[in-house]
């Protein structure tokens, strides 16, 4: 899965200083991978994860999921194995009733995708059956 620490904070002044962290975050990703990214609304969330599609080379921007709940982008080429950047934004989950229709873990099925995850909080214990999963504070 991923190589990241179990846990890590960032707190970015700058708006391009993402391009910096999500390079660093994107180079530790491998196929299967899980990040759930925490933060107060308008921390700058989505931006981080605009960013770290953008150091994965999708072709798309990605843009915030929170009424369809999950979008998928492909990347440009391969990457290490990853061929797609799964969105999730947990933020309107209020059951496991919810995420069960999501399917997560049929969208990690592939071997080929990554998983990126706002208000993580939401689906913990989705989460915590998982082996590996990093996470990322933005405040």
């Amino acid at each position: 899965m991923t190589r990241l620490g179990k846990k890590e904070k960032f707190a970015v002044p700058r708006v391009e200083d993402w391009k910096k962290v999500a390079k660093k975050i994107a180079a530790q990703l491998e196929p299967g991978s899980i990040l759930g990214v925490a933060g107060p609304l308008g921390a700058g969330k989505t931006t981080f994860i605009q960013a770290l599609a953008q150091a994965l080379g999708v072709t798309r921007r990605p843009q915030s999921p929170t009424f369809a709940l999950l979008r998928s982008y492909a990347l440009k080429r391969e990457l290490r194995g990853i061929k797609r950047l799964v969105h999730v934004d947990a933020y309107r989950i209020e059951s496991p009733h919810e995420l069960l229709a999501l399917d997560l873990d049929e969208e990690l099925s592939d071997g080929r995708s990554i998983l990126v995850i706002e208000w993580p909080e939401k689906i913990e214990s989705w989460l915590k059956k998982k082996s590996e999963v990093g996470y990322i504070t933005i405040k």
